[in-house]
This record gives structure tokens, C-alpha cells and sequence, in this order.
């Protein structure tokens, strides 16, 4: 087994929410208990990655997982069955009141649980090699005008700003590369987001900064059963007129500009 460490949330989120930590050696071969704990899907997908640290971070991640659902559960980790939504979101097949989400770079991996509402996580390594010609070109595809505005020039930058709306889609279990011009992601001097968009039944959602090993940026995103909280702050487009300019703001601007770009990041970032 891998060392796997809670980490310690804000108070203002809610207590049904954990996110734990797991710590990689991809220089070696996964241990055959951890393998052991897979479906045969899991074990098929994770064989086709031709890297080893690709099929490291898959296995380890998958097996932690059921770990901890299993634990919740009270059910062997290998008694679980998973199913996926139409944009590859897993969950439980049966209903169980917990969701769950993913997330993995280099030697670190993100597993979130949530009792209280959906969830979301993302983790990426901040030495992302970006090329500064095509982060324009990113900024433009990735961002809403509405998050242009805040010129976020450097790729360190970019990646936590990353993190941030990636966690957001997840928890929402929606598509990224579909979906990125829908939301608005507004940094904030706390650890929480402010979130900007016009679908009502998006109102709940939270994201927030997660404190993760250096060298990495991380975030959380949930919408919860609950009312949400006052610190983390979600906004139709409708509601925030009055308080930023939004003349001219088009959700499709840019999505159809820079797809083959895009994409190729998403596949680099996932496979980092």
C-alpha cells in the first residue's frame, strides 16, 4: 500500500466532505495486492497505458479508492462496481449517498469523498512545460472573457487557475473541453473561489483551494445538499451585472478557436 494521508479543509466546508491524499513511487512496479483489488476492466484499462507511471498512478489511484468507499461502505474494496456517466464520471452502480472523485500528476493523487452533495478534484504538477507562444492561445480557448479580464499571463498562473475550473466541470459531472466557456472562475484572497455562471441549478457550487505537497496546485469543488456558504460564493451571470462589466460577454467566444490545442493540453496534463 501507498502512505494515503487526509488533508486537513477549511472549517466552512462541510463536514461530509474529505479529500485524502496519495503519495506514488512510479519508478516501481505496483504491488500485486493492489492490483488484486481492481475489476477486470480496471486491470484491461490500466494495462493499455505504455508508460509504467501512467499504469502506477491508474492502479494505485483505483485501488485507494475502493479502499476508502469500501470502508464507508462496510463492503470489501473489491466487492464495488463502478459505472460511469456519459462523460466518463464514475460512481457507485448501486445508490449509496456517496460520491466520489479523482484526480492524479506525477507522484501525488487526489481522492475526494462527499456525503454531502457532489464533489470534484484536480491536481496538476506546476512545471507544466507551457510554451509560452500557445499560452495565449490556451488562455483564450480555456477562459471566459468575464476570467480574461483578470490577464492571467504566466503558466503557474494558468495551471492553479486550471485546477480551479477543471474541479468545478468534474463535480458537476460535465465534460471539460465542452464545457469550459460555461463557467467563470474568479480568484479570491481566501482559500475559496468566487464561481460565475447563468445556469440556476449550478447556485451551490463551491470551489476551493486545497494546501498540497510543493510543486503542485490542487483544487476542490462540491455542490452540496445544503445552502451554500457565505465564503465560497456562487453567481448567476444575471445577479453580478450590477457589480462587474459584462458587456459583450459571450460564453461561446473562443470555443471553436483553439479545439486541437486544447485538447492536446488536456491529454498532457492527464498524462503528466
Amino acid at each position: 500500500m501507498y502512505p494515503l494521508r487526509r488533508l486537513s479543509l477549511s472549517e466552512r466546508i462541510p463536514g461530509g466532505i474529505e479529500v485524502w491524499l496519495l503519495e506514488l513511487d512510479v519508478g516501481l512496479p505496483v504491488p500485486d495486492s493492489e492490483l488484486a483489488l481492481l475489476s477486470s476492466e480496471e486491470r484491461v484499462y490500466a494495462q493499455r497505458f505504455r508508460r509504467q507511471e501512467d499504469r502506477v498512478r491508474s492502479i494505485a489511484t483505483r485501488a485507494a479508492l475502493r479502499r476508502l468507499v469500501g470502508a464507508h461502505l462496510m463492503l470489501p474494496p473489491d466487492r464495488l462496481r463502478f459505472v460511469v456517466n456519459a462523460y466518463g464520471k464514475p460512481r457507485l452502480e448501486s445508490e449509496s449517498g456517496i460520491e466520489f472523485n479523482v484526480s492524479h500528476a506525477g507522484c501525488c493523487a487526489l481522492i475526494a469523498l462527499s456525503t454531502s452533495g457532489r464533489v470534484g478534484v484536480d491536481i496538476e504538477c506546476e512545471d507544466h512545460a507551457i510554451d509560452a507562444n500557445n499560452l495565449k492561445d490556451l488562455t483564450a480557448y480555456v477562459f471566459s472573457p468575464l476570467e480574461r479580464r483578470i490577464a492571467l499571463q504566466v503558466p503557474d498562473d494558468f495551471i492553479r487557475h486550471w485546477v480551479a475550473k477543471e474541479s468545478v466541470l468534474k463535480a458537476l459531472g460535465l465534460g471539460i473541453s465542452e464545457h469550459l466557456q460555461s463557467v467563470s472562475i474568479l480568484p479570491r484572497d481566501d482559500e475559496a473561489y468566487e464561481i460565475v455562471h447563468d445556469f440556476p441549478e449550478w447556485r451551490e457550487i463551491q470551489a476551493w483551494r486545497l494546501s498540497v505537497p510543493d510543486g503542485y496546485a490542487a483544487a476542490l469543488a462540491f455542490q452540496t445538499h445544503d445552502r451554500p456558504s457565505a465564503q465560497g460564493k456562487s453567481y448567476e451571470v444575471s445577479r453580478l451585472t450590477s457589480r462587474l462589466p459584462l458587456s459583450g460577454m459571450d460564453r461561446c467566444q473562443g470555443q471553436a478557436a483553439y479545439p486541437q490545442l486544447c485538447d492536446q493540453f488536456v491529454r498532457q496534463i492527464d498524462h503528466a
